[in-house]
């Protein structure tokens, strides 16, 4: 083989890798709104999935992929430790009925929990990603009721304050151009376990929330024990930074170094809300 064409196969293999990252970039940027346009450290890593850059950074678990959220299977816990979705102003359609369609996950390659596991626990199937937020239409409410979206909560926190949290951040969805929110159970220090596949019972949860508005960019986490309380929702947020050094998790670690720690640092709920 001559030097020319050796030079010419190399110019060629260089040009079809730049051109694959260009459009895999740009692929991203057009269907993000212009408030989105965040800075991405390893375009390499991109994908079409507008959302990659919303997951935590990728452990051994199996990462499971729906129409409107994705997760993290851990199957010593049987459950999911993270789940990622999106949320629209328009995302809550009200004419999509709730089913309560709970069953085995059969994407899950260990199996994940059942709903025997539940039966006279005394313990709710507690939502990660909510049925209503999961309204988009018919498929993604069903999806929602996956026991792999499903963790043991108390019936006191998961209908008090965890669903009011789950409401405020439908609020916020709809005063912003979009939300990414990624949430799950801190898995260490259980509080015990269900059923015959030993579903663990988290201690506390997570919910951590980037949002899109204004052509600004603005985050916050919360950490919330699994118990009734009359506390106001403010008194649970906290930094991502904190909820990083608890659950083990590297949340938006796709960003620019400077633009993560700047996010991940913030624990202002009034400058969260009012941004």
């Amino acid at each position: 083989m001559t030097f020319k064409r050796i030079l010419l196969i190399l110019g060629i293999s260089f040009f079809s890798i730049a051109a694959l990252i260009y459009f895999s970039v740009f692929s991203i940027k057009k269907n993000l709104h212009p408030s989105e346009a965040v800075v991405l450290k390893d375009v390499a890593k991109v994908s079409s999935n507008t959302n990659f850059f919303l997951f935590p950074e990728q452990t051994k678990n199996q990462i499971v992929h729906y129409s409107q959220f994705s997760l993290s299977y851990n199957e010593n816990a049987e459950q999911a430790d993270w789940v990622a979705y999106r949320l629209y102003p328009n995302s809550i359609n009200r004419k999509t009925k709730r089913n309560n369609n709970f069953r085995s996950d059969l994407k899950i390659v260990t199996s994940s929990a059942s709903l025997e596991d539940y039966k006279g626990s005394g313990y709710d199937r507690g939502h990660l990603a909510p049925a209503r937020a999961m309204s988009y239409n018919q498929q993604s409410m069903s999806e929602s009721f996956l026991m792999s979206n499903i963790s043991p909560q108390k019936p006191s926190f998961n209908r008090g304050v965890w669903k009011k949290l789950e409401n405020q951040v439908i609020r916020w969805s709809n005063l912003s151009d979009s939300l990414y929110v990624v949430t799950g159970p801190v898995l260490d220090s259980p509080l015990g376990s269900i059923g015959v596949n030993n579903v663990v019972i988290p201690r506390v949860y997570y919910k951590v929330i980037m949002k899109f508005s204004n052509n600004k960019i603005s985050a916050i986490g919360f950490l919330l024990e699994n118990k009734k309380t009359n506390k106001k929702i403010i008194n649970f947020s906290t930094s991502i930074d904190n909820i990083e050094s608890i659950t083990g998790l590297n949340f938006f670690h796709l960003l620019e170094d400077k633009q993560q720690q700047e996010l991940e640092r913030a624990n202002s709920y009034n400058q969260f809300s009012n941004e």
